[in-house]
């Protein structure tokens, strides 16, 4: 199953660590560290999977993973120097070993590499049931020229606050610790591949779990239990999985006790708006379910597993059906090859018959009767072959070879046939049972909800009866606001026409503002247009040239006079909308933004909460008046029913009209 773990460290000199030698032992290459001319090589049985990911603007030898480290070393200067970050991470083996690499390289290329970190990745497959990734980062900014300072604002992403597990420092609000992350990253890989397993980042106290949390073993305590021995480590894991397996058995125990709790106090409620038949209903139900309690989802699951029950009985009877017409076939072409064989045999004898007859002055009669005879044999054998030919056809459907393993067949089927088709029968019989009682059980569990809801909801007193499932289980998701204040249909018909009356207002409003923005904007639009036709007209009077051009043009001349006209046009358009200058305006255009960006999406969230609003307030006026039409119209079908009993009484009772 897939686990959480994610460790992080610091490699500095203060603990006699160096960057080399760490990038060496987890790449499994033979690195060279300039600093104290060592040659640093670890071997492996397996050798990892590396990447080294750089951000966009690196120069092209950070890719060298010995140049990378040595300049590391070499930058920092003093002896207690923090060198780089690590992380180990174990990989889920839900995944293939693509998969795993696409995840840790997407992870740290969007959480590290692209806040300007460079990461040094090697995936250990030592063990296969331990895949686990070791990211080496730097911690200092990097150019074209090389590492920079140190990147302070990076230490957000790596703190481990205790509250809440998150990694807030200072202003780094919104800043999710990268625990938190790595494993939203796993979880939507696993999700991808379709797997169920799921990790979290979260321990079992902040889980609300019981449980101790098993420790992480290191390499050296899992070499130790590999070869079978049992290291300190590993005893205090078996230790707290001897705890965990008392702690979960307990807790199953609670959960159940709990569940079972909980059903009683589903049937007590249940039972208490059912009448007695339909108790022994649900009762019957239940035991046939073998459960204490029964839900409509019990029933759908069950109706649906008759369904199937019921689905498989068809193809079965039709195999049958077929397989039956199959050796009737075959039985007739027997009958039939035994009568040809006695015909052909009566044809044989007459024909040996006329052979023996010696009367010279029928000889010419004889050799006709016999070719005659001859001809009819060659017709029954060709006959008789054909039939054969159809039982062959059958032989390996069937599974016979002779006409006696036919029959045997036959018989070991039909017994076949009568015992199946009649365990089919009682199974039938038995879903229809089954049925009638998950049918009657059903329509009681929805009396009884019909009912408890109903209860709370004065108007359907008497009419509750007449309400729907689906309009009780509509009025269900209101029964708290009902247990508050009476919910009456004259108490809803006033609450819609106020929400409708505030909602009009609110609609008028925005209607309101939507004609003035309107009506601004078509005014900007001709002041716009007053102030290019000006700007025309002013180029046509300053320019020389332009007024020579009118005195001879009429064309010119007219289309000064145009401009002219549109002007003045414009400006009386202006003068009766109320145009008091540009300054104005614009003052009035800035309102009106304000209003758009401040009041206008308040009053549209409040027309959406009062359209909501109407159409659930409606909904139960809507359920609570079928509910009353239908009890009224019940009341009146009665009451005709009763008018027409006493006339037929009474005509009854008055007997013939003997006067005519």
């Amino acid at each position: 199953m897939a686990i959480y773990h994610l460790s992080m460290q610091i490699i500095s000199r203060s603990k006699g660590q160096s960057a080399v030698a760490a990038a060496a032992y987890r790449s499994g290459e033979k690195l060279h560290d300039e600093r104290t001319d060592e040659q640093n090589f670890y071997a492996r049985d397996v050798q990892p999977e590396t990447m080294i990911l750089t951000p966009s603007n690196s120069p092209e030898w950070i890719k060298d993973r010995n140049r990378l480290w040595n300049e590391v070393e070499k930058v920092e200067k003093r002896k207690d120097s923090q060198l780089a970050r690590e992380l180990n991470i174990a990989l889920p083996i839900e995944l293939n070993q693509d998969q795993q690499k696409e995840l840790i390289q997407s992870f740290a290329q969007n959480e590290f590499v692209q806040k300007g970190m460079v990461a040094d990745i090697a995936i250990h497959r030592d063990d296969a049931n331990n895949p686990h990734a070791h990211i080496m980062l730097t911690m200092r900014n990097l150019d074209e020229n090389g590492f920079g300072k140190k990147n302070r604002d990076w230490n957000a992403d790596f703190a481990n606050a205790k509250e809440n597990n998150r990694g807030y420092v200072k202003n780094s609000k919104g800043c999710l610790s990268i625990r938190e992350q790595w494993a939203n990253y796993a979880n939507q890989a696993l999700e991808q591949v379709q797997s169920n397993e799921r990790i979290t980042h979260l321990s079992h106290q902040n889980r609300g779990l019981e449980v101790l949390p098993s420790i992480h073993l290191g390499h050296v305590a899992h070499d130790i239990e590999k070869k079978g021995k049992q290291s300190e480590r590993g005893q205090i894991n078996r230790e707290r999985q001897e705890y965990n397996q008392a702690v979960i058995d307990l807790q199953t125990y609670r959960r159940q006790k709990e569940a079972h709790v909980q059903k009683m106090k589903e049937k007590e409620k249940q039972f208490s708006f059912s009448t007695d038949i339909e108790k022994t209903h649900i009762q019957k139900a239940a035991s046939l379910l073998s459960r204490q309690v029964i839900s409509l989802d019990d029933i759908s699951k069950r109706h649906e597993e008759l369904r199937k029950m019921s689905n498989r009985h068809d193809p079965i009877e039709r195999h049958f059906h077929v397989q039956q017409q199959q050796f009737l076939n075959v039985s007739n072409y027997y009958d039939r090859v035994k009568a040809l064989e006695r015909e052909i045999k009566q044809n044989e004898e007459k024909v040996d018959e006329l052979k023996g007859s010696l009367n010279p002055f029928k000889l010419k009669e004889n050799n006709m009767m016999k070719r005659r005879h001859l001809d009819k044999i060659s017709d029954l054998e060709s006959n008789k072959a054909n039939y054969e030919n159809s039982i062959g056809s059958y032989k390996e459907s069937l599974r016979f070879s002779t006409e006696e393993e036919f029959y045997s067949r036959y018989q070991e089927f039909s017994q076949q046939k009568e015992n199946r088709l009649h365990q089919i029968k009682y199974e039938k019989k038995q879903i229809q049972v089954e049925t009638k009682v998950l049918l009657q059980a059903e329509e009681a569990i929805k009396m009884a909800k019909i009912r408890e809801v109903s209860s709370h909801y004065p108007d359907l007193k008497t009419a509750g009866k007449y309400l729907s499932y689906e309009n009780a289980l509509k009025l269900e998701k209101h029964v708290d606001m009902a247990k508050k204040t009476p919910v009456t249909l004259d108490v809803i018909e006033k609450a819609i026409k106020n929400q409708e009356d505030d909602l009009y207002k609110l609609k008028k409003d925005l209607k309101i503002f939507q004609t003035e923005k309107d009506y601004l904007d078509k005014m900007k639009n001709q002041v716009t247009s007053l102030e290019k036709t000006e700007k025309e007209l002013d180029k046509l009077n300053n320019s020389p040239g332009e007024a020579a051009k009118r005195l001879v043009s009429k064309k010119a001349h007219q289309q000064y006079k145009e401009l002219q006209h549109e002007i003045n046009h414009y400006k009386e358009n202006l003068k009766e909308k109320g145009y008091k200058g540009i300054d104005d305006l614009n003052k009035r255009q800035s309102e009106i933004r304000g209003l758009e960006q401040n009041v206008i999406p308040t009053i549209k969230k409040q027309i959406k909460t009062k359209e909501n609003i109407i159409e659930i307030v409606s909904g139960i006026f809507d359920a609570i008046q079928q509910a009353t039409r239908s009890e009224e119209q019940a009341k009146q079908r009665h009451q005709l029913g009763n008018m027409r009993s006493i006339n037929i009484n009474r005509t009854k009772n008055q007997g013939p009209d003997r006067s005519r």
